[in-house]
């Protein structure tokens, strides 16, 4: 019984945690594209939801809608592991009853690309304006890249080695985009890492140092401690 009651207690921790990081995720992810109104990241299993973490209520609606209507660029990017543009709702045919929907919001174009660890699709990130056309293939290309690190901070945050819960300070530190990017760029350069790996790498960092992970970045700057490069 006692094992059962650890289990479920550590089940729950994770759902909290993930709740938390995919409303933090969006947060960057808007801040991260031009024209953005707001941003949405979802997990989604089986078809199903089971975290989703928006900017604004206007984003929770339309991705709602998505959900109930079991159609839209968010499954759809899910679904086939490919990004998804939408330039204007009012004429797009792929998913009539969404796309008519999200026009009367007014959402009028999109871009929603999967959230991809290894071969696994594990939900999507997607961006929404109120203007037709607002994003495009780079905006696409862009998102995917920032795709492609959420996806592997989720995948950290659920390991054993990470901490249960984000603490407060990895909250603001993704807020802290410049410190954190300037830091990724020295990480990159001394280990010869991609940019995808460069912010798991951050983020081990300060796991190992028990520090919020602006800190760690901003002691990687300052000539702190940090990984040595290669010999």
């Amino acid at each position: 019984m006692k094992s059962s009651s650890g289990a479920s207690r550590g089940l729950l921790l994770t759902r909290e945690t993930a709740d938390h990081a995919v409303d933090l995720l969006a947060e960057a992810a808007r801040d991260t594209i031009p024209g953005a109104l707001g941003a949405g990241v979802t997990l989604i299993s089986a078809g199903t939801p089971t975290s989703t973490g928006y900017t604004n209520p206007l984003v929770a609606r339309v991705d709602a809608l998505q959900y109930g209507l079991n159609e839209g660029p968010c499954l759809t990017a899910w679904a086939g592991a490919t990004p998804v543009l939408v330039d204007d709702t009012r004429a797009e045919p792929r998913w009539p009853r969404w796309s008519a929907a999200a026009a009367a919001i007014p959402i009028l174009s999109c871009v929603s690309v999967p959230l991809q660890r290894g071969r696994t699709t594990i939900g999507a990130v997607k961006v929404y304006s109120t203007a037709p056309a607002a994003f495009d293939a780079g905006t696409a290309a862009l998102l995917t890249r920032f795709a492609a690190s959420a996806a592997a901070l989720l995948g950290h945050i659920q390991t054993t080695e990470m901490p249960q819960r984000i603490s407060a300070g990895l909250a603001a530190a993704l807020r802290s985009r410049d410190a954190v990017a300037m830091a990724r760029g020295v990480l990159m350069a001394r280990l010869h890492l991609t940019e995808d790996e460069s912010l798991p790498r951050l983020i081990s960092l300060a796991c190992e140092s028990r520090a919020p992970l602006a800190a760690a970045a901003r002691t990687l700057l300052a000539g702190g401690p940090g990984p040595a490069g290669p010999r």
